[in-house]
């Protein structure tokens, strides 16, 4: 008999008790039951009617199991194909619908540091897993042209992992050739995809998510090279983020942090608790240090920054010049934390568009062209473009450059062509203190072997016309060529089996003569 019992339990556990979900609170519920039972128990150990009745009962569902037990052993193979095959289907439908459930965001009105808001700001990262909003930023450069952008975006850092952006591109008021574009950018945990609207193309590339690195000291940050902010080699002393998109500059924008926060003596919590868009912001204003200006934005005085205590995410953020006017912001219109997304939100639909096919990497036309090397290159900052002119002056066989204090370098490169060294400068010339970035009047000179493979460039590769003039300066033969459909004139002169090459803009001829005489061997 306790042979045949335990018989039943299996079969019984195989068939009808089969999928049966007993989990642990129901366990806990069924082990209540007994406690709460056991007094009442313990005084009803005669055998009376309902001792009786139990006895019945057992022996009739003793029979009704046998009974479903023969009729489960009798069901078809093809019912038992048909109930795999609806288990396969649920299975890839639950694996497709994919939720993963975030935290519930809680708004922090505690009092924070200075060195509090730091640590989050440089990690935001740890504070969220998924966020979505949308927001305009605007950015005034030097020259009076400007960008604004309206970005639309969601991301998942956990669960399902991907994100989604959609770019508007605002015409330029002061640039009647701009005109308005839509794109959108598309990733997940291995690819991702950039669309344009306006010409119907894609393209797509691999993707693979940044391992995680430690978590960031504010001091480590600011002992940083300030110039080496947003060099490209700096990145892993930040945090991990996603693929960049601008959406980053509200969610992840640790350069940001660094540049406009490094020095705290410049910066106060104006506010502890201000509400914004649902979420309770601390409000820091300060003064950008002048050696930290972009030479792109001159302008950049005086910022005031909205970041969400609980993440530290920079939910707003604007930029005022000396009158107090804006000439960089990021207003935000909704923000949202730790909603659920599905696998197929972070994938497009491509139906419509075509693939773009520049981005397929083609061969270059000459097999030369992948052989060159960029050793050095330095623009804009003039402490890091005099550091790679030292290397020339040290690695080129010959070497010259303008002695002229009218004349000030603005960017600097060596390459190299299997063991041909190649030197570029560009120089700004004569420019008024007015005048932002390179300036509008500039010099550009390169020297290089002989014989060696060159770069293509606009500047230096544009049509000649005629030979205006042939001159000797410095003990080089110098020949004078006039740039076809302009007033900028090409020099070429020959040194030590070495060409030198200057191509002028906004620099008129005489002026370019003049200057000849300025431009000295140095090795």
């Amino acid at each position: 008999m306790t042979d045949r019992l335990k018989k039943l339990k299996e079969d019984m556990d195989d068939t009808v008790l089969n999928g049966l979900d007993f989990r642990e609170k129901n366990k806990v519920k069924v082990r209540k039951t007994f406690v709460t039972n056991h007094d009442n128990v313990k005084h009803n150990r005669r055998i009376n009617l309902g001792f009786v009745l139990s006895l019945c009962f057992t022996t009739l569902f003793i029979g009704s199991a046998s009974y479903i037990l023969v009729n489960n052993t009798n069901i078809s193979e093809e019912d038992s194909l048909t109930k795999e095959t609806d288990v396969d289907v649920i299975a890839d439908n639950d694996q497709k619908s994919l939720q993963v459930s975030h935290p519930e965001p809680k708004e922090n009105y505690e009092k924070m540091t200075k060195e509090e808001i730091l640590h989050k700001l440089f990690n935001s990262v740890d504070y969220f897993e998924t966020a979505a909003g949308k927001f305009e930023v605007y950015e005034r450069y030097y020259d009076g042209s400007s960008s604004k952008e309206t970005v639309e975006y969601k991301m998942s850092n956990k669960g399902v992992i991907g994100g989604y952006e959609k770019i508007i591109n605002h015409p330029d008021p002061e640039n009647p050739q701009t005109k308005q574009t839509t794109q959108e950018t598309y990733y997940n945990s291995n690819q991702l995809w950039h669309l344009k609207w306006d010409l119907n193309q894609y393209s797509t590339k691999d993707y693979e998510p940044e391992e995680k690195r430690p978590v960031v000291k504010a001091e480590d940050i600011f002992n940083m090279d300030p110039d080496d902010i947003f060099e490209f080699d700096s990145r892993k002393m930040y945090r991990e983020s996603p693929p960049s998109l601008i959406a980053f500059s509200s969610l992840f924008n640790y350069t940001f942090v660094a540049k406009f926060l490094r020095y705290e003596n410049e910066w106060t919590i104006e506010k502890q608790n201000e509400e914004l868009l649902g979420h309770n912001t601390l409000v820091i204003y300060g003064r950008l240090d002048d050696s930290l200006v972009n030479i792109m934005q001159p302008e950049e005085k005086d910022f005031r920054i909205w970041i969400d205590k609980d993440t530290g995410i920079i939910v707003k953020r604007e930029v005022y010049n000396e009158a107090g006017e804006l000439v960089s912001y990021l207003h935000p219109s909704n923000l949202v934390i730790n909603e659920t997304y599905l696998t197929d939100e972070f994938e497009p639909e491509l139906e419509e568009y075509q693939e773009e096919r520049r981005w397929l990497n083609p061969p270059p036309q000459d097999k030369r062209e992948s052989e060159l090397e960029v050793i050095e290159h330095a623009d804009t900052k003039l402490s890091k473009v005099k550091e790679v002119m030292v290397d020339q002056r040290e690695t080129m066989p010959l070497f010259f450059e303008f002695a002229n204090s009218k004349i000030t370098p603005f960017s600097a490169s060596i390459e190299k062509y299997q063991e041909d060294y190649q030197a570029f400068v560009v120089y700004s010339y004569d420019k008024p203190e007015t005048e932002q970035g390179s300036g509008s009047r500039l010099l550009y000179t390169r020297i290089y072997p002989k014989d060696t493979y060159l770069r293509k460039t606009g500047d230096f590769d544009r049509p000649l016309g005629d030979e205006i003039e042939a001159l000797k300066v410095n003990g080089i033969q110098w020949r004078i060529y006039k740039v076809q459909g302009t007033d900028d004139v090409h020099v070429k002169g020959e040194l030590d089996e070495h060409i030198l090459e200057l191509v002028t803009h906004d620099v008129s001829f005489d002026e370019t003569k003049r200057l000849l005489s300025t431009f000295q061997k140095v090795k």
